[in-house]
């Protein structure tokens, strides 16, 4: 290699700079090292970087074209000093998240979106599952952070989101053509889409009556298109299904009591004392130091 990275941070931050006497400056340098370094990059390339216009030296149309391929590498540069420096002083490479899929997709991808802004050197590893155990995630998939709808008694708990499942069914369903309140009778004779999920080697499913008909399917999403197509009625996440209920494609059942379901997820953590910062950090953008909210 002939050419040296420093070689080409000095390019680029003459660039930024707009000449060599600030780039001087902000190296903490002599002008002369600066073009000395310009200087070098040119001969070892052949080419010209600069050209002169009066008393100022503009990028060469060739230059341009380095400098953007150069960049991307002295960036990845940067970042790897800085997981070096991290890592270091204890900090972590990869940031091992397990999060229950009722948990609103914008908000976790806001969440990491954030964390890697302050973080660049961290990778975060995310797992996503429905009815998901924290004793399970960390002991079989070895995560640092949990956000669950189901309690432990072993570690750190914190509630930090509500989600309101509202009962629906198509507006064209059986139930809505009653035009009166539901009976348990009435709910009985129809099929209810049930998201089952396995946690920690047991079986989960949402709540049910011993003797509902019911079809059995893995995902909320699954489950949605169950009920958008007419075959089930079922409890979905509110916020999922708002395009669908303003647009009057599902109802609400009319239910004396039931209508909606809360589900409280939480974030569980084994130790945040004695935790990285990155851990502790990815968990305060989650909202462990917020109070509870709901959607």
């Amino acid at each position: 290699m002939n050419t040296t990275l420093d070689e080409w941070e000095i390019l680029q931050t003459v660039v930024q700079m707009g000449g060599f006497a600030p780039a001087a400056e902000l190296l903490n340098r002599s002008q002369s090292t600066i073009s000395y370094a310009i200087a070098r990059l040119q001969g070892q390339l052949g080419i010209r970087l600069f050209e002169l216009k009066g008393r100022k030296a503009y990028l060469t149309e060739i230059g341009r074209v380095l400098l953007a391929d150069a960049e991307p590498h002295l960036a990845g540069f940067h970042e790897l000093e800085q997981r070096a420096r991290s890592l270091a002083l204890g900090g972590e490479s990869e940031i091992r998240l397990s999060v229950d899929s009722i948990f609103p997709n914008d908000r976790l991808f806001a969440a990491l979106a954030e964390f890697t802004r302050r973080f660049p050197y961290v990778r975060p590893k995310l797992r996503q599952c429905t009815f998901l155990s924290a004793d399970s995630e960390f002991s079989a998939h070895n995560a640092q952070i949990c956000v669950t709808g189901l309690m432990s008694r072993e570690f750190f708990v914190k509630p930090i989101l509500e989600i309101r499942m509202l009962a629906v069914a198509r507006r064209d369903h059986p139930l809505h053509s009653l035009k009166r309140r539901l009976s348990r009778s009435d709910m009985l004779q129809h099929m209810l889409a049930v998201i089952e999920g396995v946690s920690g080697g047991a079986a989960r499913h949402q709540p049910r009556s011993p003797a509902q008909r019911f079809l059995a399917v893995g995902t909320i999403e699954a489950a949605i298109d169950a009920v958008r197509s007419g075959l089930c009625f079922g409890w979905l996440p509110k916020y999922r299904i708002q395009p669908n209920l303003d647009e009057g494609e599902l109802l609400a059942l009319r239910m004396p009591t039931g209508q909606s379901r809360e589900v409280r997820l939480n974030i569980v953590c084994k130790d945040l004392s004695s935790s990285s910062r990155e851990v502790n950090a990815l968990a305060e953008i989650l909202g462990i130091n917020r109070g509870l909210e709901v959607t």
